[in-house]
């Protein structure tokens, strides 16, 4: 218990000290709700690896922020695209040419509090602060429980396509030999047939 009150102490010490600072690093990087995300993340980082952090611990919290930032700008296209094809499968009831409806049962497969989440994003129209406020929860929680929900429904959707992917052909006997392995290859029976067999007796 006295480990655990120290780790939470230091951890509220941390926040109080740096999370400023971290936001305005975030900002200069990304958009606002994504600075909001950047922050929440790094943080979440610095709780698991509270023993890595040192005692000039802001370097570090930027460090961790800046690969949290590179992340979210190579992963943004990709979500907004998987959001833009969930809310047209919601709007007209058919699946996504491509996926075969692996959107809408992926998300049907996630927790009720995920799926509220991206419905609230995705479907209802609702910013992250609006989403947030219909869900009694600060931005800063908001954005990790939608980035753990956006990692789960990733992984449903690459299990269900890996479910669904066709299975390779059974491959065809080996060339030059009969089927069910009996028999000469080719060569061997073309050797055979063109030099006949030495008889006993015969010239040495």
């Amino acid at each position: 218990m006295g480990d655990d009150a120290a780790g939470e102490e230091r951890f509220d010490r941390l926040w109080r000290e740096h999370a400023a600072a971290v936001l305005a690093y975030a900002r200069r990087r990304v958009d606002g709700e994504q600075a909001d995300e950047v922050v929440a993340e790094t943080f979440v980082i610095a709780w698991r690896r509270l023993g890595d952090v040192p005692e000039a611990a802001r370097p570090w919290l930027f460090g961790v922020a800046r690969k949290v930032a590179a992340n979210l700008r190579r992963s943004e296209r990709r979500r907004d695209a998987l959001h833009d094809r969930l809310a047209r499968e919601q709007r007209t009831g058919v699946p996504e040419t491509g996926d075969d409806g692996r959107a809408g049962r992926a998300l049907a497969e996630l927790p009720a509090d995920d799926r509220e989440l991206l419905m609230l994003l995705a479907w209802d129209g609702l910013s992250r602060p609006e989403a947030a406020a219909a869900l009694g929860c600060s931005r800063a929680t908001l954005a990790v429980r939608l980035h753990r929900a956006r990692q789960r429904l990733r992984t449903a959707m690459k299990r269900l396509a890996d479910d669904t992917a066709p299975r390779p052909a059974t491959p065809p006997p080996t060339a030059g030999r009969a089927v069910g392995g009996a028999g000469p290859t080719v060569p061997e029976a073309r050797s055979a047939a063109t030099f006949p067999a030495t008889t006993p007796g015969g010239p040495r």
